[in-house]
């Protein structure tokens, strides 16, 4: 799980150095104040649903690049502001790990079973650390009205941990309790047509599919290969069952 943490914190900070060319376009497409990328966790609740598919969980997960050449002394003294103003929260230090070093604060609410992280993390570069703050929330069975109730809290939350610079990413997982009559393609394509959305890259194995798209429904995306994307579609049969999950603009859960 430590490790998991960090790796989720590099690869996100080597994915915002990646698309650096396309930043400024990125940005653009990505303005919170005309959309409300949690609404997307109710659209593909409700969409598998729909689908005869039970939803198993959910997940938000926000991250927001910081300051850069933060020495290790700058990085502690930010970090007993962050675990003062979040008291709230239960922290622990995390166990550096290829030079990454980091807190992390958890808490739980009731409200449909929600657990909550935030991540106050730094990683190496050159000399000095780059800052970077990670926020995940995992709920388990899809409720509209608890999820109404924790939209709000979310929003809130969020609020009071970033500048205003973050990005978010939403995902819902489901199962179908029998394998699909559909080839997994052939249903992941489905899926993807019910938003609107065209293919941009897909991964295809015998028991596995993934497949990357853009729809114009939302106004969030990133960049693969010089192309827009803001919708995933992955496909698993396990057993006597399908795994779904859809996620925007990237799936962050593993599945």
């Amino acid at each position: 799980m430590k490790r998991s943490l960090y790796l989720i914190c590099i690869f996100f900070a080597a994915f915002q150095l990646f698309t650096g060319l396309n930043q400024n376009q990125a940005s653009a497409e990505h303005v919170t104040d005309q959309f409300d990328e949690l609404n997307q966790i109710g659209l593909f609740a409700h969409t598998l649903k729909d689908n005869q598919a039970h939803v198993s969980s959910w997940s938000v997960y926000a991250r927001e690049i910081q300051s850069s050449g933060v020495t290790r002394k700058n990085f502690d003294r930010t970090a007993n502001q962050v675990k003062k103003k979040f008291s709230d929260y239960e922290w622990r230090s995390l166990e550096p790990n290829e030079g990454a070093i980091g807190w992390e604060g958890t808490k739980k609410i009731h409200s449909g079973n929600v657990q909550m992280s935030i991540n106050y993390m730094a990683y190496p570069r050159g000399k000095h650390f780059q800052t970077v703050t990670l926020y995940r929330v995992n709920g388990e069975s899809f409720k509209q009205i608890q999820w109404s109730q924790n939209k709000k809290y979310i929003r809130a939350e969020m609020k009071r941990i970033f500048n205003g610079e973050e990005h978010i990413y939403t995902c819902v997982k489901a199962y179908h309790s029998a394998k699909m009559k559909l080839a997994l393609i052939d249903e992941g394509m489905r899926y993807l047509k019910l938003f609107s959305a065209t293919p941009v890259e897909r991964l295809q194995e015998k028991t596995f599919v993934s497949i990357s798209a853009y729809t114009k429904t939302w106004n969030n995306a990133i960049y693969t290969a010089n192309k827009k994307m803001n919708i995933q579609a992955a496909l698993r049969n396990d057993g006597d069952r399908t795994i779904i999950v859809l996620g925007s603009p990237i799936i962050t859960v593993e599945y």
